[in-house]
Order: C-alpha cells, then structure tokens, then sequence
C-alpha cells in the first residue's frame, strides 16, 4: 500500500520540478541580459570581429549647427583593439585650430600618440582628447558585441512605445573599475527585427548630458554596424530635448585589409 502511495507522489514530484524547470528557462529567456544576447545573434559577435581582423571606412562628424565636419580615415585591429585614424578635415572636435593632416594613434596597451602633419604633438590636454576620441570612435563601431564584455550590468525596464512600436527596454551600467568611466545606455530594442533603433546615453566627465542616439544599420561582411547616427538632447524618458547637435555616418567598410600594429604605430 505504501509503495501505492509513494510511487504516485514521486511521479507528482517531477512533473512539479519539470514545470518548475521549463518556468525557470522561459523567465531566463525574457531577461534582460538575454535580450542583449539575441541582439548580439544579429549584428555578429566579436568574435567574428576578430575573425574578419581589421576594417577601414570613412567617417563623417558633422555638426549641423555649424556646418562644421571632421572627415576621418578610420582602421582598426579588433585583436589588441587597435584603433588609428587620420583627418584631413578637422574643423569640429579635432584640432580645429591647427592646418595640415592630423593622425591619431591608440592600443589598448596605452600606446598612443598624435602627430600634424609629421610633427608629433606632445601637449597633455590633446594627447587625452586623441585617446578619447580613438576610444570612443572604436568603441562606436564595436559597440554590439561589446554589450557581452564582462562586467556589465544589464537591467530590463518597462516596454516603451515609440513610434508606435512597442521596444523592449535595457539599461546598461557598468561595475565599478570597468572602463574609463562608467557611463549609462538605455537600450531600444526593436522587437521584430531585434536590434538597437535607439538609446539614451550620458558621457560621464563631459558637458554633453543626456543624448539620444538614433540609428540606421548597413551588414558587411556578415556584421551589422552603426552606418548612420544621430545624437539629440533627451531625458532619461526618451523625450527630446532640442535640435540634432550631431550627425555620424560610416561608409566604404572594408574588412581584413591586412593591417599590422607596427604598421600603424609608426
């Protein structure tokens, strides 16, 4: 009798472990971090970054209230994040002030340098903006993939409607000691297409605030990146603020170009 009794209990038992277990796996798959990782599944992870080696495109700055641009010859070196570009138009962030080719040099060793022409410039104040601007223009194109670094944390909000599309929303923070500064995203996520329409995001330490950046994709290669942007003021509700401050667009990306450190470095 009491095997009766037992055998019908332990079969209740794991049918209320399975239900638990596929409940646990559904809510998995709705969290946040998840999100970022079907995301991710889309635009291509880093490690086809890494397999496609390096990249060179063009890069337009343009600031519409002044009709203003820095023009860029951007490489990069995704094993070591090498990050090299060269400006024969610099009248916005980029030593507007100064004639000739400005060439900026940055590896996530540290090295880095910035020279006029052929002169290399050793001030403190523009060695630091020639690394932020590397970094920052690095991180823009590898920015996806990079949503899995280590460290991050990610954080799933209400559904917000825009446009009359119902996204799924993700904050980004990041741990205490990862990267420069640790800067805020709320992340739109479309949910038919699954990628980043649009986020909110501050630049800790600059006078910028909170922006908004709009975005417009192009795949090559097999990766999905960032072709166009725009970054307008907002608060943290996604409500602008003003006008377009500035437009970025990325064109002619040209993958495994055979590019070496040492190359660049010189």
């Amino acid at each position: 009798m009491k095997l009766k009794i037992c055998i019908p209990y332990i079969i209740t038992c794991i049918l209320v472990n399975i239900t638990f277990a596929q409940k646990k796996e559904v809510s998995s798959s709705n969290s946040a971090k998840a999100l970022i990782e079907k995301m991710v599944s889309i635009t291509g992870n880093y490690e086809l970054l890494k397999k496609l080696k390096d990249v060179e495109f063009d890069y337009t700055f343009y600031s519409p209230a002044t009709k203003k641009s820095d023009i860029s010859v951007e490489r990069y070196i995704f094993d070591g994040e090498v990050s090299w570009g060269q400006y024969k138009t610099h009248n916005v962030f980029v030593l507007p002030k100064e004639e000739g080719t400005v060439t900026q040099y940055y590896e996530s060793t540290g090295n880095s340098w910035i020279t006029v022409g052929n002169t290399k410039i050793t001030d403190t104040r523009t060695l630091r903006s020639s690394d932020f601007l590397r970094k920052a223009n690095y991180y823009w194109f590898t920015m996806m993939p990079k949503l899995l670094d280590k460290g991050i944390v990610y954080t799933q909000l209400p559904d917000r409607v825009h446009n009359k599309v119902k996204y799924k929303i993700v904050k980004i923070g990041f741990e205490k000691g990862v990267g420069d500064v640790q800067d805020d995203f709320i992340l739109y996520i479309n949910p038919t297409t699954f990628l980043v329409d649009r986020f909110l995001f501050t630049v800790k330490g600059s006078a910028l605030g909170i922006s908004l950046m709009e975005i417009e994709y192009e795949t090559a290669n097999g990766y999905t990146f960032m072709a166009k942007r725009k970054v307008i003021p907002a608060d943290w509700d996604g409500k602008i603020k003003g006008k377009v401050l500035y437009e970025q667009t990325t064109t002619n990306v040209k993958f495994n170009n055979g590019f070496r450190k040492e190359l660049l470095a010189k």
